[in-house]
């Protein structure tokens, strides 16, 4: 009799403790990755800029390093992504899932193209109350945009 009810105890822990770690698994509501709220979600516009360089003529003279020099333009970086509400995007390179935390107001990158490459992503409102983002890729800070639609 003992044995039995040894026996049927085992068996109970090991079912309690089979749904127990289901449970564990299985994420909650408040464990889900959030969204942006709904004024970000649509496409965006991200730009950084690339200053200029000096090149030296090859036809100066060595003794004056400060003469005949030419300056290159200096270049706009361009990124574009969408924000969905559900919480992917969609980048030119790709796609994957973010998350929202609305208390520090940033956006994590989980998986996708951008994951790891995008660092201190923040939301926030300019002064005239436009919606913006901020990010850093390859050490420069990009701002984002929503372009106007039609």
């Amino acid at each position: 009799m003992a044995r039995l009810f040894l026996l049927s105890l085992s068996y109970t822990a090991s079912i309690v403790a089979v749904i127990s770690i289901g449970a564990e698994s299985t994420p909650g509501a408040d464990q889900q990755p959030r969204a942006v709220p709904q004024q970000y979600v649509g496409s965006w516009v991200c730009q950084s800029t690339r200053p200029g360089y000096n090149l030296l003529l090859p036809s100066s003279d060595p003794s004056q390093p400060l003469t005949n020099k030419a300056t290159t333009a200096a270049t706009v970086i361009v990124q574009k992504l969408s924000l969905k509400g559900d919480g992917t995007y969609e980048a030119d390179s790709g796609s994957g899932h973010y998350a929202y935390d609305p208390a520090a107001k940033s956006i994590t990158w989980l998986n996708g193209p951008h994951r790891g490459a995008l660092t201190k992503t923040e939301v926030g409102t300019r002064t005239d109350g436009a919606p913006r983002i901020g990010f850093v890729l390859n050490q420069r800070y990009y701002g984002c945009f929503q372009p106007k639609r039609p």
